[in-house]
């Protein structure tokens, strides 16, 4: 029923959406654990995936003919750059919310789902100025055909084609990220500020600066995220929206439990039915149910709408067992200790 290409492209999502969910579900357990709300992931991972691919279409403009943009190892280079743009646009976007929930005791919610709607904004209007177009759309594949594989072999040009480096250095983040949370005298401090605050304060734990710096590596995290899933998608041309996967990551993070071993998990859990829909529908609802009265149901939207659902469900499910951190969305005051 289905072909080896078909198995081969479900093996390309899921390798895309597993590495994007898990790093998009740390940028929250960072943030949160450290006692930040961070609704805004669905904004870093459009401002990350957005600077990644206007940096790309820059250099393929700047270095058209050279041997960075008309060979696989030249777009290594390109691509790792691509990748830390990327990271440094989270970093910066990261201060927006963190400055104003840290500094200015706003609400964390509040200004989270502002920062969502800002950054797609932000990144319409710096493209039209690039691209001299009033349009939020922005090329993903400019080096499709480099990066397509020719090795005969149905399944593996199929699961490899259109993967860059930055899958590499996906799961690197993965990997550091995971030794920081759980090995690290950092990440025990990091935690604990997320749960009191005031006894963090009381032994020298400067709260501020690790819930600056735990909302920072959360936004470079989901942005990284973002790079990795919109710049492998083979879609064409991106319109400038996270499509829910911010949100998406955010109940990840609460059905892994604030876990930075069950959040892989969960992610990869998503990331085998995200990878589904667009790879085995077709075959499955090419013929649709007829009702009675000989109107066609199509199947495929439903495989496409299983993901969020089954999100919805969990949260329904799971949200009263989790355990989110104590001081998670509180504001702290250091004279109020």
């Amino acid at each position: 029923m289905f072909s080896a290409s078909d198995y081969g492209l479900f093996v390309k999502y899921f390798i895309m959406y597993g590495i994007g969910f898990i790093l998009g579900s740390y940028g929250g357990l960072f943030s949160e654990c450290s006692g930040i709300i961070n609704i805004a992931l669905e904004g870093s991972m459009v401002f990350g995936a957005f600077s990644g691919l206007i940096f790309l279409q820059v250099m393929n403009t700047w270095l058209a003919g050279t041997w960075l943009v008309t060979t696989m190892s030249g777009l290594l280079i390109v691509y790792l750059l691509a990748s830390i743009v990327a990271v440094i646009a989270g970093f910066i976007f990261s201060y927006l919310l963190s400055f104003v929930s840290i500094k200015l005791g706003a609400n964390q919610t509040v200004v989270g789902t502002a920062l969502n709607t800002v950054a797609v904004a932000v990144c319409t209007i710096i493209n039209t100025q690039i691209s001299g177009k009033d349009s939020p759309e922005v090329s993903n594949n400019i080096f499709s055909s480099i990066l397509l594989l020719d090795t005969g072999n149905a399944f593996i040009d199929r699961a490899f084609s259109g993967l860059n480096i930055s899958v590499i250095i996906g799961l690197i983040a993965i990997v550091a990220l995971w030794l920081i949370f759980n090995k690290t005298k950092f990440g025990l401090r990091l935690r604990a500020c997320g749960e009191n605050p005031a006894a963090a304060d009381s032994v020298g734990i400067n709260v501020y600066r690790l819930r600056y710096s735990g909302t920072a590596i959360g936004s470079c995290a989901a942005a990284l995220a973002g790079f990795i899933i919109f710049s492998c998608l083979p879609i064409g041309t991106w319109q400038i929206n996270a499509l829910g996967y911010g949100f998406l990551v955010i109940a990840i993070e609460i059905f892994g439990n604030w876990k930075a071993t069950n959040i892989i998990f969960c992610s990869l859990f998503f990331a085998f039915f995200m990878a589904f829909a667009p790879t085995f529908t077709a075959a499955l609802s090419s013929s649709g149910i007829e009702w009675i009265d000989g109107t066609i149901f199509e199947q495929r939207p439903l495989y496409y709408l299983l993901p969020y659902f089954i999100a919805l469900l969990t949260l329904v499910i799971f949200s009263k067992r989790s355990r989110a951190p104590k001081a998670e969305g509180i504001p702290y005051d250091k004279s109020s200790r």
